[in-house]
């Protein structure tokens, strides 16, 4: 007999929602520190495995919660549909009439 147990759907997407903002907040400050060149190459670095680790994360639990991921980026980013039901990647930009993965 197998078990399973309960899930709390509603943390689970506030947990998603929190690795999408840390994410972003990484980035962000990376991209910043780049340009301004105030921090040492290791830091920038170490800022973006962060964010590659957090972004993972994100893809993971978005699959496990049955959102749709593009299957042309790494890590996988979640994707939107149109009316038309075309899918759109943010973060690649493309547009296909096809389901994502």
């Amino acid at each position: 007999m197998v078990q399973y147990a309960d899930m709390d759907i509603d943390a689970l997407h506030s947990a998603l929602l929190s690795i999408t903002i840390v994410s972003e907040k990484l980035r962000s400050t990376r991209e910043l520190l780049a340009v301004s060149g105030d921090a040492p190459a290791a830091f920038g670095k170490f800022l973006y495995e962060a964010e590659s680790d957090l972004r993972i994360a994100k893809a993971t639990l978005a699959g496990e919660l049955g959102f749709s991921l593009c299957p042309r980026c790494w890590p996988p980013e979640l994707v939107t549909a149109d009316r038309e039901g075309r899918i759109n990647c943010p973060a690649c930009g493309v547009i296909s009439y096809e389901r994502a993965a």
